[in-house]
């Protein structure tokens, strides 16, 4: 015997989810997840999806959000990755991909590092 609308339901769920995470202090959780996970989340914390569902025999909410994390990745010269860490190290202005500037800068610094290799290698 059907009593309500699963529609409705569903609609209610996913509106209490919303106000949920509306009233999440974005702070609190960028420094709950430094401390639990060893990394340091950008800026952007954006929540897409949720559910309600039992723990422990309690109701609670997952919620599930997607960030920006900063990390290091050491190479090796053969393109290997010999570690890959969370950086502590923030982006500075102009330092983003895409940025001509960066870009250019990065051009030369990987002509620079040549030059000094091909005067090493004589």
């Amino acid at each position: 015997m059907k009593l309500a609308r699963e529609d409705i339901i569903k609609a209610c769920e996913k509106h209490l989810l919303k106000l949920i995470v509306k009233n999440i202090d974005k702070n609190a959780l960028k420094q709950a997840v430094s401390q639990s996970c060893g990394i340091t989340p950008g800026s952007d914390i954006y929540f897409y999806g949720g559910d309600i569902v039992a723990k422990d025999n309690n109701v609670a909410y997952r919620l599930d959000f997607s960030l920006q994390a900063n990390l290091s990745l050491l190479l090796d010269r053969n393109g290997e990755a010999l570690e890959i860490a969370a950086s502590e190290k923030l982006p500075q202005e102009g330092e983003l991909d895409g940025d001509k500037d960066s870009e250019h800068a990065s051009q030369q610094i990987a002509q620079e590092i040549a030059r000094m290799l091909s005067e090493i290698n004589k």
